[in-house]
């Protein structure tokens, strides 16, 4: 069933930044120029400037709660990076890796901080490809300088490796980033929702080969008893490489939605999941923002069988389905783990605690009294 506006809203107070893997809305750049900062560091030199190359996906989202916590602002200027007397931070470091590497040396010889975050860090680590051994011998030595600080946004109890190239970690900024409203919003939505109707198994965010739409559209098209026990939904716009796989999706009683959702519609697409696809190939193996937003809510997340996502949920305790492609369509079709709201507001809160104090320290700042 291709669907246009059927989705629930949450009302108007949604954030936009909560759409993980889409384009951010054109809101203006967060540009600071140097001696601008406002706000006061824990050693006078004012807050973090932030580097990125863009505010779309995830970037968009992480700058909101840098912002939040810190004051930190997006840089305008790459000059800014080396004489700006503030910590700098670097969003992403895979996507400037030269950059990084130049920018933290020569600040470090002034004594002046620099960090960076691995969005992506498991071939950095562990792949035998020169490129990433190349870059796995730099970060190894950046890990000398203690004015350069490069953290992975998933825990060195995931994945032991990521202590070989980084000098610490946070939790993805999607794991512990909603509000109390946002939160209260989806609780009424799912409070209206019909009774004994079919548990919704989600795929929420592009559609595409690399988020595993392929075995989404496959399971639920080749299972009837499947179909008969869940509802599929895939929420997002389609890749054109993934056309045909939606195409099955639809034509098996899926429903599509190949769009960008409003906020306030994603907000309401995880209101009405028991269940959101996580379960993704070994190219999509990263953070996930999809898998945050749900583990925040409580919802069991399904993920691939050995997977960083897989070993995260164990890890930190979160609800979640784990299977294999020959096995996803028999674990989905018997009974699923509850959604439990508190369970994931703790955990959240946990969350952000150890990740705000790992980034100050990192960054130099002051610690919350």
């Amino acid at each position: 069933m291709l669907v246009g506006s059927m989705l629930p809203a949450a009302g108007s107070f949604a954030r936009a930044d909560l759409w993980p893997e889409e384009p951010a809305s054109e809101a203006g750049p967060r540009f600071v120029p140097v001696g601008a900062e406002r706000g006061a560091a824990g050693d006078g030199q004012g807050p973090p400037i932030v580097y990125t190359r863009s505010e779309t996906g995830r970037r968009g989202s992480y700058l909101r709660v840098l912002e939040r916590l810190f004051g930190a602002r997006r840089v305008g200027r790459r000059r800014d990076l080396l004489f700006s007397r503030a910590p700098v931070l670097f969003l992403m470091v895979e996507e400037a890796f030269l950059l990084y590497v130049i920018v933290g040396l020569l600040r470090a010889m002034t004594g002046r901080r620099t960090v960076g975050l691995l969005a992506r860090p498991r071939p950095l680590a562990v792949s035998p490809r020169w490129r990433h051994a190349f870059r796995r011998a730099v970060l190894r030595r950046l890990k000398r300088w203690r004015s350069i600080r490069t953290l992975t946004l998933l825990p060195f109890s995931v994945f032991p490796a990521f202590a070989s190239i980084a000098d610490g970690w946070i939790y993805d900024f999607q794991l512990w980033d909603m509000t109390g409203e946002e939160r209260r919003a989806i609780e009424v939505l799912r409070e209206e929702r019909r009774t004994g109707a079919r548990p919704v198994v989600a795929a929420i965010g592009t559609q595409s080969p690399e988020k595993g739409i392929g075995l989404f559209a496959d399971i639920y098209a080749r299972s009837a008893t499947l179909r008969s026990r869940c509802q599929f939904i895939a929420c997002g716009r389609v890749a054109p490489a993934a056309g045909e796989h939606a195409a099955v999706l639809v034509e098996a009683g899926g429903v599509l939605v190949d769009r960008m959702l409003s906020d306030a519609e994603l907000l309401g697409t995880y209101a009405a999941s028991d269940a959101v696809w996580c379960l993704y190939p070994p190219v999509g193996d990263h953070a996930s923002g999809i898998l945050g937003r749900a583990a925040q809510l409580g919802i069991p997340v399904v993920v691939r069988q050995g997977s960083l996502a897989h070993r995260l949920c164990v890890t930190e305790c979160l609800p979640h389905i784990a299977a294999s492609p020959e096995t996803v369509a028999a674990r989905l079709a018997g009974p699923l783990p509850p959604r439990d709201a508190e369970r994931g507001h703790l955990a959240a809160l946990r969350f952000a605690e150890e990740s705000e104090t790992a980034l100050r320290a990192a960054l130099g700042l002051a610690p919350v009294d």
